[in-house]
Parts: structure tokens; sequence; C-alpha cells
């Protein structure tokens, strides 16, 4: 790999950091625990088109980043693997299936979330107790996760029906 082959990537996964960063502190919506929010999207565009180790590392790093830059330092260590498995989830499941179309994608969106609400609901059980991890995960992570998985879907088949190559990778 020559230099500007790493350069080229370094920047690409400091871009999709930034962007998952960014994605989850802009579209805040309040919930009894903490916030929804459109990070997870962007996780998984970026792991759909970008592969595991992106999704992984920018998933991971990025959702911990806006946890730290928006106050919630608690969360910010398990958020950094819970996000982490949840882009690297999404992307073994979009390969295995093989498949570009709606319902695989939908499944891979589905199955990582399903990861993120029962990532946080055993960090909150453990944190705050039973009642405090259910409501966290009826008030907010549910719906995150419904909506991400959904939303991520046209995005992704958009960016894929288009034949989108980075340069240099």
């Amino acid at each position: 790999m020559n230099s500007n082959q790493k350069i080229s990537k370094i920047v690409t996964l400091s871009m999709a950091i930034a962007l998952v960063t960014v994605c989850t502190m802009v579209i805040r919506i309040p919930t009894v625990k903490g916030y929804t929010n459109f990070g997870d999207i962007m996780i998984f565009v970026i792991a759909a088109i970008l592969g595991r180790k992106y999704g992984l590392i920018a998933g991971g790093i990025g959702s911990m980043m806006a946890d730290l830059l928006g106050g919630y330092f608690i969360y910010a260590p398990a958020t950094l693997i819970i996000k982490g498995m949840e882009g690297l989830l999404f992307a073994i499941v979009y390969e295995k299936l093989n498949q570009e179309t709606a319902i695989s994608t939908l499944i891979a969106g589905l199955v990582a979330a399903l990861e993120m609400m029962t990532g946080y609901f055993i960090y909150n059980y453990f944190m705050t107790g039973y009642a405090a991890a259910i409501t966290s995960l009826i008030s907010g992570d549910i719906t995150q996760g419904l909506v991400s998985a959904v939303v991520a879907v046209p995005i992704i088949l958009a960016i894929k029906k288009t034949k989108f190559r980075l340069i240099n990778q």
C-alpha cells in the first residue's frame, strides 16, 4: 500500500467517525434515559458501503465521541463497544446475505439494532437496575433501532445504485 492509499484510508475513516458523531449529536430526541439519535443510520450506511472495519471503528469511536461531547460520560465505554459491534454486525450480516435488496438490508439493520438494544439494556441493568433498563429500552432504544434500520435502507440502496467507489481504495 502506497502512502496515498494510507492517507486516503485515514481521511476516509476520520470522515466516517465525524459523520457518526455529527449525526448522533445533531438529531437528538430526548427520552427518559438519554436521547434517541440518528447516528445509527450513518453507522449502517458506513458499514454497508465501506465494510466491517469502518463500521466497527466509526460506529464505536464516532458514537463514543458524541457521548463524551454531549456530557453522557457514563455511557462512553459501553457505547464504544455496543456501537462498534453494531457496525461490525451490520456489515457481517449484510455481506453474508450477499444481496443488495431492501429486505436483506433491512434484516442486517434489524439484527444490528437488536444487538444495540440488548447491549444498552444489559449495561443499564447493571448500572441502574431492571426498571430503569426496561424504561430506557422502551422509551428510546427500540424506537432508535427500528427507525434507523428502516431509514438506512433507501439511503444504502441509493448509494449502491450509483456504484460509489472511493479514490485509492
